[in-house]
């Protein structure tokens, strides 16, 4: 029956083949689409490019498949150089409830409920499941609406979350000695690790004693806009830049992106050390905090985030500014 498969694999013809996934996914043949992903896998060995055909086949399968075949496709070996996580891709289109059977390995299993909480499921905050992040499965009532990436055949569509937000005012920045705040700085820098080491990103933070006029100061700038955002906003806004690969970067995923926006929140509460936070907890320590995104009315390009937090208890402030182009 696959005769045909084999000899279209043996040519190596990387067009015909990619025609033929097309063809096998509009027939929904699912398992001859999954014989035709291992055939061009295989072929690797003997010297035949087809392994970008192969992971395509078996991201098709995880976003269209049905649960038993998209579920044994997360650990398949193209899984590594897919469009996006795998985890998240299979969230797309197929519930907890269909997937839950069918995937055994632990932290698969915890990604895929995480992500299909993203997406409003409601998943039961089982200690198992929420291992692999340790951070509660469902979202508070107080966090955002995560906006989900949609998945098509060939690509993937994240753009930066749009948030109502206050008219900016313009403030005179300060001259200031930067601080090290070691453990700040890491968890911003985690949030963009994708941008830094896989793509061209570029981080750059300060921590002062002051205003935020004080750490925009720090960073270089004499003049800012900024504009208060709420605590369900900063969550929206690093989740997304967490859950990103920037402009070269492979997507990391909503999961991932979630995480890094609690690691980055309960880092400015200075309460690592009781990690996770409690809900509650969290949403009340942000509170404490001011919170702004910040311009210099430059246009944006590319991928792009901003922030400034001031602490008017300590008047300690924190900036940086994270780019990819």
């Amino acid at each position: 029956m696959d005769t045909d498969l084999d000899a279209l694999v043996d040519r190596a013809d990387l067009d015909e083949i990619v025609r033929r996934i097309d063809d096998l996914c509009s027939e929904r043949a699912w398992v001859r689409l999954a014989s035709l992903r291992d055939k061009a896998a295989a072929a690797v060995r003997t010297g035949r490019q087809t392994w970008p055909c192969a992971t395509l086949a078996n991201y098709r399968l995880t976003l269209h498949g049905p649960a038993d075949i998209a579920s044994a496709s997360l650990q398949h070996p193209t899984s590594t150089f897919s469009i996006g996580p795998l985890t998240e891709v299979i969230a797309q289109n197929h519930t907890w409830a269909e997937l839950s059977a069918h995937i055994d390995d632990a932290p698969l299993r915890g990604f895929v409920a995480y992500e299909r909480a993203l997406r409003g499921e409601d998943i039961a905050n089982d200690a198992v499941l929420r291992s692999v992040l340790e951070i509660p499965i469902t979202p508070a009532p107080w966090e955002p609406v995560y906006e989900a990436p949609i998945y098509d055949d060939n690509g993937v569509s994240a753009p930066t979350p749009q948030l109502n937000v206050a008219p900016s005012t313009e403030i005179i920045c300060r001259s200031a000695t930067n601080d090290d705040d070691h453990d700040i700085e890491a968890a911003v820098r985690a949030i963009f690790e994708a941008w830094t080491t896989q793509s061209n990103g570029r981080v750059s933070f300060a921590a002062v004693s002051g205003g935020v006029e004080s750490s925009l100061g720090a960073l270089g700038l004499t003049r800012a806009f900024i504009s208060p955002l709420e605590p369900s906003q900063v969550m929206s806004l690093v989740a997304w830049a967490g859950a990103s690969g920037g402009a070269h970067g492979r997507r990391r995923g909503g999961s991932q992106g979630r995480f890094s926006a609690w690691w980055f929140a309960t880092a400015m509460a200075d309460a690592l050390d009781e990690w996770p936070l409690p809900q509650g907890t969290l949403r009340a320590e942000m509170e404490e905090l001011q919170w702004f995104t910040w311009s210099t009315n430059e246009p944006t390009l590319g991928w792009q985030l901003q922030l400034a937090i001031w602490d008017p208890f300590n008047d300690m402030s924190w900036a940086f500014t994270a780019r990819d182009q």
